[in-house]
């Protein structure tokens, strides 16, 4: 990769990292429905303006609305307010590694319902790696199935699956798409979708008088976290392609770091040994230990010359 892809890379990973911690900071001060109302707002206008800069090279079509408005639910409204919800009751780092299991559902989806991406033997040994450092990330947790901090681990890996099933469908039904465009079609969406829900969950107007702190987080949450990061993600696909995966690997551990220093959250042994063996479960099922393994062969054997 360049110079230039490594930055972009590792900046997108910081940005999705630290969003978990934005979250918990803003759920400590509303609801999570108007949290997700808000962070599409603030996500979509910035994306709305470029489209409103590209029109005449971009037209889209009344035929994607439908398709994006699935996109709407499950690639934003239903996963943001789950890791929302989930928040109030876990710790951010806990949940920055608990939806990078995105990448297991999305090979069990896409099995099922992409013909042309079976599963193979690495991927099933990735998945099943990945999703035993589940069980080691939650620990007792697992036999009290209705404590809210189970709940609240179920919600963010929930989310994880509703990931995996937004982006099995986009690639079913909207490949060929206008990747900005169907992600502004998408947020403005889920905004006309969260705003109702937001009003009738507080019963009234919703509660946005935060603090400034608060408010920095959720425009930081918005603007860059929701809408500015879609644009460099797909500027990775179409410069690095396969290569974009590896930032799958940068918001767990950012997350822990950041839910510990700036929240002092605990980080016990079964979450450094979960989120390892969950990210180890995800380098195995993308190949990119392979990748790193040949490469390491390859400058070894470089050095025998």
């Amino acid at each position: 990769m360049s110079t230039r892809a490594v930055f972009v890379l590792a900046i997108l990973g910081c940005i999705w990292g630290a969003s978990f911690l934005f979250i918990k900071v803003i759920v400590e001060e509303t609801s999570p429905f108007t949290l997700v109302a808000g962070r599409l707002t603030l996500g979509a206008l910035p994306l709305l303006f470029i489209v409103a800069l590209r029109r005449p090279a971009v037209v889209a079509r009344r035929s994607i609305i439908p398709k994006t408005a699935v996109l709407a639910v499950f690639a934003s409204a239903l996963p943001f307010l789950m890791i929302s919800w989930g928040e109030q009751h876990i710790d951010s780092g806990i949940a920055a590694v608990l939806n990078s299991t995105s990448p297991l559902w999305t090979a069990l989806l896409g099995a099922v319902f992409l013909p042309h991406e079976p599963l193979g033997g690495r991927a099933l040994a990735g998945i099943a790696i990945g999703f035993g450092g589940v069980l080691i990330l939650t620990g007792p947790d697992i036999t009290h199935i209705a404590d809210s901090s189970m709940m609240g681990q179920l919600a963010v890996v929930g989310a994880a699956l509703c990931y995996a099933a937004a982006l099995v469908f986009a690639r079913a039904k909207l490949a060929e798409e206008d990747p900005v465009m169907v992600t502004a079609l998408q947020l403005l969406i889920g905004m006309l979708i969260m705003w109702p829900i937001a009003f009738a969950a507080a019963r009234g107007t919703p509660d946005i008088n935060v603090s400034v702190k608060a408010w920095l987080a959720w425009l930081t949450l918005g603007v860059l976290g929701t809408g500015l990061a879609s644009i460099g993600y797909y500027w990775l696909i179409a410069n690095v392609g396969v290569l974009t995966s590896s930032v799958t690997y940068i918001p767990p551990i950012i997350g822990l770091a950041l839910g510990a220093l700036v929240l002092q959250e605990p980080i016990g042994v079964n979450v450094v040994a979960g989120a390892a063996i969950i990210i180890l479960g995800v380098a195995v099922l993308t190949g990119r230990l392979e990748f790193v393994t040949r490469t390491m062969r390859g400058q070894q054997r470089q050095g025998e010359r």
